[in-house]
């Protein structure tokens, strides 16, 4: 019992000279002395000046401390900013028992109030890299042993050579090193600085050769950026040859992202492997879920990226994307595959998907037509190319088109689509167009072949009592449109070219319609005597529609028309662009005239008029007064004027001038000539004959009457 005590006094006697020791020892070490000693040190094996303002104090307690304030380190002379790092304090917090024995081991040292300026010349250098002046020596003072360094805390750890200046640091390097409230800023030579402000940053390591476990708090350029992972070693970061593990989860901006990656040489020409993981919540960036999976490669100069998934709202896309920036105006090059997408899951009342931006808004003249500016300026951005391959494309539920193909192409500001192919059934579409940001101009072809309009929309498709084609439905649309302007409305303004849609010989439905449907409409189908609740069959001979485009009035040379037995429709006119204004005849005649009254006279001579937004109809006032004298001269001869009138090969009159004038026959001979003949000497009624004229005049009242009862 009497050894058990006299052992229990000795440790503690030991323990406390040896406090009391390391104690006095720690308060009389004036490390302000070696101000001059540790600057001359740090220019020897990197060639910058380090100044320290600063009091270097040491505090005393159970986890001693010390304290340096208003340390600098220098830019070399080319560097725009003098300094390289303004450090507002640094704190030392060391391990008690190390000390003890005369050594030092720093457990953290945290950084407070930092400035970190990177910058890079024209010509390649960096500031970042060091040039020592002279090979390092042993650092020896003759009141410490170990030197005002020290040797390494972790002498172990000899499996991979330091740098020379890291070796003479590596007594001071901490297991845990904590960034708070400091900045560093990027300068690339011609560039804008980029600036990344660390609310925290916190490093931690058993050794400058061992994995290091990093977490942040910051915003780079306003953007909140936060994570967490584990890298490769301190030493790991000046060696060249070897690769640099990282793997880190980030959030930013509510998106997550998990990277894997090895890096190279990240001191001077960084390059890596890596594999990610991003994932984008439901309404984050007004966007859609997405997730995107992929492994690729990246250097100073070039990023290349192989995407295994891009899952978009269940729409998966896989490819490869690549981006050379090692030029002013970056190169992106992307070929895309998908085998399915469906635009209906990017609906915006979903809630998985975005509020795609209103490309349609009010202007000045045309709600259809906005006056916004067109974002030439983002063509300047970037160049490159893009392959997409989508299998199916789900336009909506009634849409869908087959092997959609798009190449397209942007260098120095001109975007060239060449082209947009698709299928619908055993039709194809091409589109070509081309935006010139110089010229601010936009042109546009399109060419479909065989397309089958019951297959291009379903609603077309007779069903039930529901308009619509029971076979043929072939079509052929092409385009060939240009114009130019800083705005959508100057473009629509100034365009130029033709636009035709044709139909071949089909058979059709009468009977309710499913698309189309609006007021306009239904006031026009009940004005020209057509029954939409009627169902029976209508034989197509052809259907044409003919717009001729100049500097933004669309003419209508005859150039809407329909042929079938049932009816014979022509419509003629204008729309202006410049002020939406519409101006469209219409003549409509059934088969089976038989009995010809002014009500049904005038029923053929419809007038459009109004504007895109609010369109009117009318009476046709150019035609009303020779069918009024018509009808007054008795029913034979009006019936016989409407034939007259009804041109007998519409689609030919209205393709006639262009490339498709042979696609249907003329009118025969006998019937041709004879309807040319009274067309000609149709003015006759309103301008020669006098009896008509007083008969016209005593049915004006009457006929005014019905036709406001026409009309309603």
């Amino acid at each position: 019992m009497r050894f058990l005590k006299w052992l229990l006094g000795i440790v503690v006697l030991v323990v406390l000279i040896a406090g009391v020791g390391g104690y006095f020892f720690l308060k009389n070490f004036d490390l302000n002395k070696y101000k001059s000693y540790a600057a001359k040190i740090v220019y020897e094996h990197t060639g910058r000046k380090l100044d320290v303002k600063g009091d270097a104090s040491l505090g005393i307690s159970l986890i001693p401390t010390l304290v340096i304030n208003d340390v600098t380190l220098s830019n070399p002379s080319w560097a725009k900013n003098p300094q390289m790092a303004e450090i507002g304090s640094l704190e030392l917090k060391f391990s008690l028992l190390p000390l003890l024995k005369k050594q030092i081991v720093v457990d953290k040292a945290v950084l407070n109030g930092a400035r970190i300026y990177l910058e890079t010349a024209a010509d390649g250098k960096n500031n970042w890299t060091f040039e020592a002046v002279k090979a390092a020596q042993p650092a020896k003072t003759a009141s410490l042993s170990g030197g005002w360094l020290i040797k390494e805390a972790y002498a172990e750890e000899k499996a991979t050579p330091a740098p020379a200046f890291l070796s003479s640091l590596s007594d001071v390097i901490a297991r845990e090193v904590a960034v708070n409230d400091s900045t560093v800023q990027y300068l690339a030579a011609g560039s804008a600085p980029l600036n990344l402000q660390v609310k925290s940053l916190t490093f931690s390591a058993e050794g400058i050769q061992a994995p290091m476990n990093v977490t942040w708090d910051a915003v780079f350029n306003g953007m909140d950026i936060k994570g967490r992972g584990n890298t490769g070693s301190l030493v790991g970061l000046f060696n060249s040859d070897q690769a640099w593990p990282l793997d880190m989860e980030v959030t930013a901006l509510n998106v997550k992202a998990s990277v894997k990656a090895q890096l190279y040489d990240l001191l001077n020409n960084l390059r890596a492997d890596f594999k990610l993981n991003v994932y984008n919540p439901a309404g984050n960036f007004n966007a859609p879920e997405t997730t995107l999976i992929g492994d690729g490669k990246a250097d100073l100069k070039k990023v290349s990226l192989n995407i295994s998934s891009l899952n978009v709202v269940n729409n998966v896309v896989k490819g490869t994307v690549s981006a050379d920036i090692a030029g002013k105006v970056p190169y992106i090059k992307a070929d895309l595959k998908s085998p399915s997408i469906s635009l209906p899951s990017f609906n915006p009342q979903s809630p998985t998907a975005f509020v795609l931006p209103q490309l349609i808004k009010t202007a000045a003249a045309s709600d259809m037509i906005p006056n916004d500016k067109i974002p030439y300026q983002l063509l300047k951005t970037a160049n490159g190319d893009l392959k997409l391959s989508v299998g199916k494309l789900i336009v909506n539920n009634d849409i869908t088109a087959d092997d959609v193909k798009l190449t397209a192409a942007l260098k120095n500001g001109v975007l060239n689509v060449n082209p947009l192919q698709m299928k619908f059934g055993p039709g194809t579409v091409d589109l070509n167009a081309t935006v010139n940001a110089a010229a601010q101009s936009v042109t546009l072809k399109l060419d479909s072949r065989n397309l089958i309009l019951q297959t291009l929309h379903k609603k077309l498709l007779a069903d039930g009592n529901n308009f619509g084609f029971i076979s043929g439905g072939q079509s052929d649309i092409h385009a060939d449109l240009s114009g130019r302007g800083a705005t959508y409305r100057a473009v629509a303004d100034s365009l130029n070219g033709s636009l035709i849609a044709i139909v071949d010989k089909s058979v059709l439905q009468s009977g309710k319609l499913r698309i189309l449907t609006n007021n306009f409409v239904t006031q026009l189908l009940g004005i020209l005597k057509i029954d939409t609740s009627k169902v029976e069959k209508v034989q197509l001979k052809c259907a044409v529609v003919r717009a001729d485009f100049k500097d933004g009035k669309i003419d209508f040379p005859k150039g809407i028309a329909v042929d079938s037995d049932k009816l014979n429709l022509v419509s003629s006119g204008t729309v202006n662009l410049h002020d939406d204004k519409l101006k469209l005849n219409v003549n409509a005649y059934r088969s089976g005239i038989t009995d010809v009254s002014i009500l049904q006279a005038l029923s053929n001579l419809v007038q459009i008029g109004g504007t895109l937004q609010n369109p009117k109809i009318s009476l046709d006032q150019g035609g009303a007064l020779r069918t009024i004298a018509g009808v007054a001269a008795g029913p034979a001869y009006a019936g016989a004027q409407l034939l007259l009138d009804k041109d007998t090969a519409p689609c030919y009159t209205a393709l006639k001038g262009t490339a498709y004038q042979d696609r249907f026959p003329k009118p025969s001979g006998v019937t041709g000539a004879a309807q040319g003949t009274y067309q000609g000497a149709a003015g006759l009624v309103g301008d020669g004959v006098t009896a008509a004229k007083d008969t016209a005049k005593a049915l004006e009242n009457n006929a005014r009457q019905l036709i406001k009862n026409l009309l309603k």
